[in-house]
């Protein structure tokens, strides 16, 4: 019988060494991290470590800004740069779209692995949990986001942050077999090389370069007569056609209250992971910084400025955070400043990225 066996069992053992080879040769030494599609979940997260050692300069102090969309919209480091009054100072915008302080705590360890590369890491977080509908902690995308930043180590902790076994379970198979949370990716390189080769060696450069200049979007969402009570507009102007499709939704809902059970998850998730990015920084005398980004057009208006929770105001008395007051950028929460309901325009990241630079830099030592 073994006799018998004996082929099959060294073909499955060829396979097996080939496998481990590749993961070698092309995952864990970081050769596919460089060839991953850009665009692609995992992609942001590779284009955001390349930004921040592209512009980090280890002649100055170094402030790290991290944040979602957001603040890639919402942020100019050159124009910080300008308006903190030290030249002495430097900011990087570390952001990408769509990430949360569990993917910034994998990214800072590549890209700062002893923690002494930046004087301060400044993040925007909630401070209110309130009407946060996302479940934080079972964030599945979080796993695309960590591939490439995931290690054999990371085995036995980064499952367990999430709670729902079948994501504990997709993110342990992250860890292992990177090719198959890759083959999608994989798969388009090997049929389409040359496209994925010209969007690395060829346009990914240039985005590089052009990223510190970039000046946002132009554009901007109507003035409305609002109703304060009601939460909603009085009337919709002369373009109701256009606006009342896009913004309904918005104002109705914009006061909608998460439920208590997910505020104090999500409230837990983000102590949990700015208190251990917080830990490591603090160690080698860094600034941690924490802020609320300017919420949304008319918030400022329909709703109270945001209040640290109890999470964070702990870490803040503590000592192991600073954090900027709630209503330091409510000033910028107005319709002429966004070009969506989420975004900030051009004219509305110049007068973000200057003020944001008179607060934070003072607070840098």
């Amino acid at each position: 019988m073994l006799q018998r066996l004996a082929p099959l069992l060294k073909l499955v053992a060829a396979t097996l060494l080939i496998l481990v080879l590749i993961d070698a040769a092309l995952f864990r030494s970081g050769v596919y991290a460089r060839l991953i599609r850009p665009e692609s979940t995992a992609g942001s997260v590779v284009s955001a470590e390349m930004a921040i050692r592209y512009y980090r300069d280890p002649t100055r102090h170094n402030v790290l800004v991290l944040g979602n969309s957001q603040i890639g919209e919402g942020f100019s480091a050159q124009i910080a740069d300008a308006a903190s009054g030290d030249p002495t100072l430097h900011f990087v915008n570390g952001s990408a779209p769509g990430t949360m302080p569990r993917v910034w705590d994998y990214l800072l360890r590549k890209v700062d692995p002893k923690a002494t590369r930046f004087r301060a890491i400044v993040m925007m977080v909630n401070y209110d949990e309130t009407y946060n509908w996302n479940n934080l902690t079972d964030y599945p995308l979080d796993i695309s986001y960590t591939t490439t930043l995931l290690r054999l180590r990371d085995l036995d902790d980064f499952p367990r942050t999430f709670a729902q076994p079948a994501l504990r379970e997709r993110a342990a198979r992250a860890i292992l077999l990177p090719l198959q949370a890759l083959h999608e990716d994989a798969q388009d390189l090997l049929a389409h090389p040359l496209e994925r080769f010209h969007q690395v060696h060829k346009v990914r450069p240039v985005w590089l370069s052009a990223l510190g200049p970039y000046g946002g979007q132009g554009g901007a969402l109507p003035s409305l007569d609002i109703d304060v009570a009601a939460g909603k507009p009085k009337s919709w102007g002369d373009d109701e056609g256009t606006w009342k499709p896009k913004l309904e939704g918005y104002f109705r809902d914009m006061r909608k209250e998460a439920p208590k059970a997910l505020q104090a998850t999500n409230a837990e998730y983000e102590r949990y992971w700015i208190d251990r990015i917080a830990t490591r920084y603090r160690a080698n005398g860094a600034t941690v910084v924490v802020f609320s980004m300017v919420r949304g057009p008319w918030k400022g208006e329909l709703m109270p400025p945001p209040v640290l929770d109890r999470t964070l105001s702990e870490l803040r008395d503590s000592g192991k955070i600073v954090a900027l007051p709630g209503d330091a950028f409510s000033e910028f929460e107005r319709p002429e400043l966004f070009f969506d309901t989420l975004h900030l325009n051009s004219t509305g990241r110049e007068k973000f990225s200057k003020v944001f630079a008179t607060k934070v830099a003072p607070l840098v030592h």
